[in-house]
C-alpha cells in the first residue's frame, strides 16, 4: 500500500514539474514574441534601439519584425539585404560563400552569448562588423533566451520529400448567393488545384533536364468549401468549427456580397491568411497581417467619387439612392458622406421606385444623385425621366460593364470604375479564358472567375517560392514581394502590394458611356485617391 502510494506521489510529482515547464516554456515564447512582434520588454518596458547617427527608437518602431518579418526570414530593403534569423539558421555555421552572414564570408555558428554580443556590439560570431542598418539592443540573458525561444518557434527548412501529406486549404461562401456565381468561383479553384497536384509539364526539346536531374513533384494541395449559414454574427463561431474539423494552411480565393468582417476577423485571429476573395466591401484595417484583398470595392468606387467631386464646385445637395438591405451599398453610402463637405446637405434615400422619383423631381442641375444600385434595380429606373441632377454610379455594384440603364440616364451619369478600362485589358484576359477552355470550363461571371484564378495562381506562386521555409507567414510575405512582378493581373489596372498593404489594385477611373458605340471612357486618368 506504502509502495502504491509513493509511486502515485511521484506520478503527480512528475506531472507537475511538466506542467510547470510548459507553464514555463510558454511564458518564455510570450516574452520571446512580445519582443520580436512588439518591441515590448518582459518587464513590460518599451524596447529600446540606437542606430547609426545616434537615433534611438523605442517599442514597436525598435522591434525586430519591423526588417526581419513576421516569417523571421528578412528580405531586401533598396540594395540593403536583411538576412534571415530564424533558428536554424542562426545556429548553423555558414561556409565561407554560402549563407547569409555580415560579409558573406561565413561565420560560426551563433551561441547565445554570441547573439547577445551581437545584438549589443554589433558583431557577428567572426569577430566581423554588422551592416549598419542593424540597431543595437541592450537584452539580458533571459530576454536572449525568450528571443531564442520564439524563433525555434518559427517554421524550420522544409525537407524534399513528397511523403510531406496533402497541404489543406480553404474556400469561405457566403450565404444567399446565386449559384452560378459559387460554381463559378468553385469550378475554377478545383480546376486550379487539379492543375497543381498534376506536377510539372513533361520537359521537352533543347529544356529536357539532363539525366542525373529531376523535378521535384510539389506537395498535393486538397481544397474544402466552406458554406457559411445564417447571420454575419453566428459566421464566426461556424468558421472555428470548420476549422477544428478541417485544419487548413490557408484559405484561397471566397466569395461576398455583402459584409465580410467575421471571416476577416477570424484569418487574423487564427493567424490563417486569406488570400484574394470576392467581396464587394472588404475590411479597411490598417493593423491587420493575414487577410489579403485584391480591391477595397465599393469603398474604391466611394473614394473615386470623392476625389472626382473635389476637384469641381461642391454640389447643393447629395442624394445617395440604395438599398437598406444592402450591407454593401450602406458601407459606400457612408465612406461617401464621411468623405464630403460637411456644409453640403446630404441625405439617404431608402431605393423604391416610389422615393426615387420624387427625388427625381425634388432634384436640380446643382444637387447631386450619387446610385449605390445593383443591375435588377438598374433596370428599374427605365420607368422615368432621368433627374436633372448630374447621377454618379457605382461599377462595381451596377454590373461593371453591361450596365442596364437607358440611353438616356446613360448621356447624364458617370460611373466610378475600379477596373482597368474593357478595350485595354481585351488581349490580357485572353489567357484566361483560353485556360477556361483547356480546363473545360464555361465561361460564366468574368469577374468571379478571374478573381478566382488570380487568388489560386498568386497562391501557387508565393507557396513555390516560400517553400524552403514554408509557414504561414512567410508564404504572405513572399506574395507581398512577387505579385507586382506576375504577368496576369486580371480585370485590374495593376497589382501591387508593399509591406502592410493590403489592397493589391489601388487605382480606378471616373468613366462615362459613350452616346455613339456604348463604349466606357475615362472622363479623368487613372488615379490612386
Amino acid at each position: 500500500m506504502r509502495a502504491r502510494v509513493r509511486l502515485v506521489a511521484g506520478l503527480l510529482l512528475s506531472w507537475c514539474s511538466l506542467c510547470a515547464a510548459a507553464m514555463g516554456d510558454d511564458a518564455e515564447l510570450a516574452a520571446g514574441r512580445a519582443l520580436y512582434l512588439q518591441g515590448r520588454r518582459s518587464d513590460g518596458t518599451p524596447l529600446a534601439a540606437r542606430r547609426a547617427g545616434g537615433f534611438v527608437l523605442a517599442g514597436a518602431e525598435a522591434a525586430c519584425v519591423n526588417c526581419h518579418r513576421r516569417s523571421a526570414m528578412g528580405g531586401t530593403e533598396g540594395r540593403s539585404y536583411i538576412p534571415p534569423i530564424t533558428q536554424d539558421t542562426l545556429l548553423q555555421a555558414m561556409p565561407a560563400g554560402k549563407g547569409p552572414s555580415a560579409t558573406g564570408w561565413g561565420r560560426p555558428a551563433y551561441s547565445a552569448a554570441s547573439l547577445s554580443r551581437a545584438l549589443h556590439a554589433g558583431v557577428d560570431p567572426a569577430g566581423r562588423a554588422l551592416d549598419y542598418l542593424m540597431p543595437r539592443y541592450e537584452l539580458d540573458a533571459q530576454e536572449i533566451s525568450a528571443l531564442m525561444h520564439y524563433l525555434g518557434s518559427l517554421p524550420k527548412a522544409q525537407g524534399r520529400s513528397v511523403e510531406d501529406g496533402l497541404l489543406h486549404f480553404a474556400t469561405v461562401v457566403a450565404p444567399g448567393l446565386p449559384e452560378q456565381d459559387r460554381r463559378a468561383m468553385t469550378d475554377v479553384l478545383q480546376a486550379c488545384f487539379a492543375e497543381h497536384n498534376a506536377g510539372p509539364k513533361a520537359e521537352r526539346g533543347r529544356h529536357k533536364l539532363a539525366p542525373e536531374m529531376s523535378v521535384r513533384q510539389p506537395r498535393a494541395w486538397k481544397l474544402h468549401v466552406w458554406e457559411l449559414q445564417g447571420k454575419e454574427e453566428e459566421w464566426e463561431a461556424q468558421l472555428a468549427s470548420h476549422a477544428q474539423q478541417e485544419p487548413v494552411f490557408a484559405t484561397v480565393g471566397g466569395l461576398g456580397a455583402g459584409g465580410w468582417s467575421p471571416v476577416h476577423a477570424f484569418c487574423e485571429r487564427t493567424q490563417v491568411p486569406c488570400v484574394f476573395p470576392h467581396v464587394d466591401v472588404p475590411v479597411d484595417s490598417p493593423s491587420a497581417f493575414h487577410p489579403l484583398y485584391l480591391s477595397k470595392g465599393v469603398l474604391l468606387d466611394a473614394a473615386l467619387m470623392a476625389q472626382h467631386l473635389s476637384r469641381g464646385p461642391a454640389p447643393r445637395r447629395v442624394f445617395q439612392v440604395l438599398r437598406e438591405s444592402d450591407s454593401a451599398a450602406l458601407a459606400a453610402a457612408n465612406a461617401l458622406q464621411r468623405s464630403l463637405d460637411p456644409q453640403v446637405a446630404q441625405r439617404m434615400v431608402p431605393f423604391t421606385l416610389t422615393n426615387v422619383s420624387q427625388v427625381l423631381a425634388e432634384s436640380s442641375a446643382q444637387d447631386l444623385v450619387v446610385l449605390w444600385l445593383r443591375p435588377a434595380d438598374l433596370q428599374g429606373l427605365g420607368q422615368g425621366d432621368p433627374p436633372a441632377a448630374p447621377v454618379l454610379l457605382s461599377g462595381t455594384l451596377a454590373g461593371q460593364d453591361a450596365v442596364p440603364l437607358p440611353p438616356a440616364w446613360l448621356a447624364r451619369t458617370l460611373m466610378a470604375y475600379p477596373f482597368e478600362l474593357p478595350q485595354q485589358r481585351s488581349t490580357r484576359m485572353q489567357g484566361l479564358h483560353a485556360w477556361l477552355r483547356s480546363k473545360g470550363l464555361a465561361r460564366g461571371n468574368e469577374r468571379i472567375q478571374a478573381d478566382a484564378w488570380l487568388a489560386c495562381m498568386a497562391m501557387r506562386n508565393a507557396i513555390r517560392d516560400a517553400e524552403s521555409h514554408l509557414g504561414r507567414d512567410y508564404m504572405v510575405e513572399k506574395l507581398e514581394a512577387n505579385i507586382e512582378r506576375w504577368p496576369a493581373i486580371g480585370l485590374y489596372p495593376r497589382l501591387a502590394l508593399g509591406i502592410g498593404q493590403r489592397f493589391a489594385s489601388k487605382t480606378g477611373y471616373m468613366v462615362r458611356f459613350d452616346a455613339a458605340s456604348g463604349r466606357l471612357e475615362a472622363v479623368e486618368e487613372r488615379s490612386a485617391p
